[in-house]
């Protein structure tokens, strides 16, 4: 099963004939292009009521549909100072950090890095990797698809954070995790499902 949000909604890709009670079901044959498809439906797809592709062969589907789209590999995460979250603005959303990773750079050292550019701190410890996203969109006429790598880091330092403007962040600020859900609204569904995914991993 694969998860991508285009154009900000979500699209489950599947083999299985799982039930989704409250989705829109579409048979991958049926399917040339996707953001056609979403078109056509824009007002009912959402994060909690997704487009399902039911696929014959998974990986051969989602190749296919997604064959005249641009690859491209992040990488960044959630720091935790055990009672806060870092989070970062940009375009009007609230994010979290992250960005592509570099010619031969490990995915691990890519967010460490992103994350050390993006908010200006130092002391930062990887503890370990979240979950994965993927989402598309358009880049001067190019259709990408995006995968981001998401990892857990503990934050033992005492730097005060620094956005990085030139990459147009307005803020990057701790966030206390009792006050997650009212951003959720100002997120990308993609960051909904590292918050999501996080959450989790804290009760549990």
């Amino acid at each position: 099963m694969y998860k991508v949000f285009v154009e900000n909604r979500l699209v489950i890709f599947t083999q299985k004939s799982e039930n989704y009670p409250h989705s829109l079901i579409v048979g991958a044959s049926k399917v040339q292009d996707i953001n056609a498809v979403l078109r056509k439906s824009t007002s009912m797809i959402t994060h909690s009521f997704p487009l399902v592709i039911q696929c014959t062969h998974l990986e051969m589907d989602f190749a296919r549909i997604f064959q005249f789209h641009q690859q491209a590999i992040a990488a960044g995460g959630i720091v935790s100072n055990g009672h806060e979250i870092l989070m970062i603005r940009k375009n009007g959303f609230w994010d979290l950090p992250k960005g592509f990773v570099d010619q031969d750079e490990h995915i691990e050292q890519c967010a460490y890095r992103e994350i050390s550019e993006e908010c200006g701190i130092s002391g930062h410890v990887m503890d370990h990797k979240l979950m994965e996203t993927m989402h598309t969109y358009e880049h001067e006429g190019q259709l990408v698809l995006k995968k981001s790598h998401w990892f857990l880091f503990q934050y033992l330092g005492t730097k005060k954070t620094t956005p990085q403007r030139d990459e147009g962040i307005l803020e990057a600020n701790w966030i206390a995790e009792k006050d997650i859900d009212g951003l959720f609204e100002q997120c990308y569904g993609s960051i909904r499902d590292v918050l999501e995914c996080y959450r989790s991993h804290v009760k549990n």
